[in-house]
């Protein structure tokens, strides 16, 4: 495999599966309360008694699907005395059709060795465009066709969300002409969860969701204990859209002087098409 087409296909699996997220602005602590009975509606999938995820997740990402929006996200894990151990960012532009979008993914840590990982990413249905440091801190460019879903495969994170709704017990806690607010404090599905890389027995959860009438989630906060490398670890992952509407995508400066890369006469082996296929559903913290 030649150099260039090896940093395409990790900057693929890193981009396929990177959904870091982001600390509100202003944290809110919503008390659960009882439901008002004034004839506000809910959203798609919520109701009284029960939220359906699969059916929020959908009509999430179909409102967004019809618009234009940026999509901001970050997570982060701590040790017991709150020292990060790990933090992602993802900032992303996504314009109405869907197939032209940009973004950031930043990722350090602090395990072992310390590392940086930063990549700028652009498509537009046609080439994917990227901008990336080695970790010799050189700048590298790279462009290579579109294939399947582009570089982010789950823009409105409608895994993400779908899973957090099947892995916690959600209720309404709170409704107003805007929308809800759906909260949860315990598991009935940990497995659904989409935890870091070596994270495992996920417990303690706390959830957060904050829920239009049309369905976008606006806002969620989801917090849970686990163990990682036999020691606890404190898993934060925050999401937040803005401009919905008004967000524009522009062509970077930069995506002008890459270099062209062609995948046409390559063909990645079976694991790795696999690896990037598993990606895609899931989401994993990655390093180059």
């Amino acid at each position: 495999m030649t150099r260039a087409v090896a940093a395409v296909v990790t900057l693929a699996f890193v981009l396929a599966g990177c959904s870091g997220f982001v600390q509100p602005e202003n944290p809110e602590t919503v008390t659960p309360a009882p439901v008002p009975t004034d004839g506000v509606g809910y959203p798609p999938g919520v109701s009284d008694d029960a939220v359906v995820p699969s059916t929020l997740a959908s009509a999430h990402t179909r409102t967004l699907a019809t618009t234009n929006y940026t999509l901001v996200t970050r997570q982060r894990v701590t040790d017991g005395n709150g020292t990060v151990l790990r933090r992602s960012n993802h900032m992303r532009y996504v314009a109405a059709n869907k197939t032209t979008y940009a973004g950031q993914f930043r990722q350090n840590g602090t395990e072992l060795n310390a590392f940086t990982t930063r990549i700028d990413y652009w498509t537009n249905g046609s080439i994917v465009a990227a901008r990336y440091d080695e970790r010799a801190n050189r700048r590298n460019r790279v462009t290579w066709p579109v294939r399947d879903d582009g570089p982010v495969s789950d823009l409105s994170e409608r895994r993400t969300i779908r899973g957090v709704g099947e892995a916690v017990d959600l209720s309404v806690a709170d409704r107003r002409d805007s929308g809800v607010v759906l909260v949860g404090t315990r598991f009935r599905n940990p497995d659904r969860l989409n935890t870091p890389l070596f994270v495992s027995d996920p417990r303690n959860v706390s959830v957060r969701l904050r829920v239009n009438h049309d369905g976008t989630v606006s806002a969620f906060r989801l917090a849970f204990d686990a163990e990682r490398s036999d020691r606890q670890v404190r898993v934060t992952q925050e999401m937040r859209l803005r401009h919905v509407g008004s967000t524009t995508v522009k062509q970077p400066e930069w995506v002008a002087n890459t270099t062209q890369r062609s995948l046409q006469d390559y063909s990645p082996p079976a694991e790795n098409n696999q690896a990037l296929s598993s990606a895609g559903r899931t989401r994993r913290e990655a390093s180059i």
